[in-house]
């Protein structure tokens, strides 16, 4: 009974060490992105529409081949039925079949078929680019949420070292109390301060809470699952350089970006699908070709068989000798199946010529319609390289802002530093009080929460510019 307890708690051992390591699951940004491109919905919906094109392309491809179609017609005919094989009307129960092989290919159909095969792969190439312009936005909105993560975890982690020092603090101030070094006004001052730095912890904590939900729902993970993100290792000092100039940026970013090349394909495609519209003005030309055979139970075989009889149909000439032919009598017996299919089998070939007169001006319709989808295409083109502009232009006036914010937040984070150890320092001298101690230690922590957050504002805008160059992003 012992043993079984034993295992029993060894059991239960293994399994909460199981769900506490499941539940505690690691993601770094690698495992973020992986992720995300093997399982987003949107990406998979991507690539059913790329292999919809790929089917289009294979689809048009084949309009190139001939039409081979084969007919089979059976039928019972009653009543009286002209009988061709002896040109006489029969009243008799007729049973016949047909075969037929029908082939047509096309010579020439006005360029519709070539037209629509480019169009199709053009089409095939921008859904691949657009497919590359979705996985960007999903890894720049991961990015956002990493970031976000990192700046909460960060404040969240400065705030709990903030108030395990103001702890210190208290304690030591407690201790002076108790030993009549100091008034007990000082304790209450420090136990504001106190208060006042857990509703902060508890504030941060619910913006890194946040800032978890929103990577799940980017990840499209069950909001319900634990995960914990590992952080990457920044370097103390930042590089703060120059900016690549806006222009730059924005011509390296034209010649890179799958929505500008996606757009410019749509263009050509739009091109080819009014010279398709067109082509339907021409005449086609077409091979065809047939192979027929029959059956009917009409077609019989005829025998001619002697009956043993003569029949004297004269004298030869200058004698009294009679001339006989013998009798016959004639019989019908069924044509074999096979046998008449054989028989009967009959081809033909020629080629043939349809023009267009008049088709309720559908080819008119159609080619207009193609002309206002080109000018459409044309417009979504300039329209994707203004957003690409503004957004490029936004981000570089960002990117210089964070910089001067950084700059300056970093500054006042020194002097802030420099404010809150001299304050301390007058505090144990006894020329200040514990009240102007928690002002100077409120602007430290107001310096260094503005600090963090200028530090990652100029991180993602930075990335966001590089991503604009072709960049990797790495975090």
């Amino acid at each position: 009974m012992k043993q079984l307890f034993k295992l029993f708690s060894i059991s239960v051992l293994f399994l909460n060490f199981s769900t506490i390591s499941h539940a505690q699951e690691v993601w770094d940004w690698q495992k973020c992105i992986e992720y995300a491109l093997k399982n987003n919905i949107q990406l998979k919906q991507s690539d059913l529409n790329i292999q919809l094109g790929e089917s289009t392309v294979q689809s048009n491809r084949m309009n190139y081949s001939p039409n081979i179609n084969g007919s089979s017609n059976y039928s019972l005919r009653i009543g009286n039925n002209f009988n061709f094989f002896t040109s006489t009307y029969e009243q008799q129960q007729v049973h016949y079949q047909d075969y037929g092989l029908n082939v047509s290919q096309p010579i020439f159909d006005g360029l519709v078929t070539p037209n629509n095969v480019k169009k199709s792969k053009l089409d095939l190439q921008a859904l691949k680019l657009d497919q590359e312009t979705l996985k960007n936005n999903i890894q720049l909105q991961i990015l956002t949420a990493f970031l976000n993560i990192m700046n909460a975890n960060e404040q969240h982690q400065q705030a709990i070292n903030q108030r395990a020092s103001t702890q210190d603090q208290y304690e030591r101030t407690k201790a002076l109390i108790e030993a009549g070094a100091a008034a007990e006004k000082a304790l209450l001052d420090i136990d504001a301060q106190l208060t006042s730095e857990d509703l902060s912890i508890s504030q941060i904590k619910n913006q890194l809470d946040l800032a978890y939900l929103s990577l799940k729902i980017i990840l499209q993970l069950d909001v319900k699952q634990t995960i914990t993100v590992k952080i990457p290792e920044l370097p103390q000092d930042l590089n703060i350089g120059n900016l690549e100039d806006v222009q730059t940026i924005y011509a390296d970013a034209l010649g890179l970006r799958p929505e500008v090349k996606s757009s410019q394909l749509k263009i050509e495609s739009a091109k080819k699908q009014i010279a398709a519209a067109r082509g339907n003005y021409y005449p086609t030309l077409s091979f065809v070709g047939n192979l027929n055979t029959f059956f009917t139970t009409q077609n019989k075989i005829s025998n001619q068989l002697l009956t043993g009889n003569t029949t004297a149909v004269g004298f030869v000439e200058g004698t009294l000798q009679r001339v006989l032919i013998p009798e016959t009598i004639t019989t019908q017996s069924k044509n074999p199946y096979k046998n008449q299919l054989n028989q009967n089998l009959n081809y033909a070939f020629g080629l043939t010529l349809n023009v267009p007169i008049f088709n309720k001006f559908q080819v008119q319709t159609a080619v207009k319609q193609s002309k206002l989808q080109y000018q459409n295409a044309i417009l979504t083109e300039k329209q994707t390289e203004i957003d690409l502009f503004n957004t490029i232009q936004q981000a570089y006036l960002k990117a210089q802002a964070a910089i001067e914010n950084f700059k300056a937040a970093q500054k006042n984070m020194e002097t802030a530093t420099k404010s809150y150890d001299y304050a301390v320092e007058r505090l144990n001298a006894g020329s200040i009080n514990q009240l102007e101690v928690n002002l100077s230690k409120t602007n430290l922590d107001n310096a260094l929460s503005k600090f963090t957050q200028a530090k990652y504002e100029y991180l993602f805008n930075t990335k966001l510019l590089d991503f604009y160059q072709g960049k990797k992003i790495e975090l």
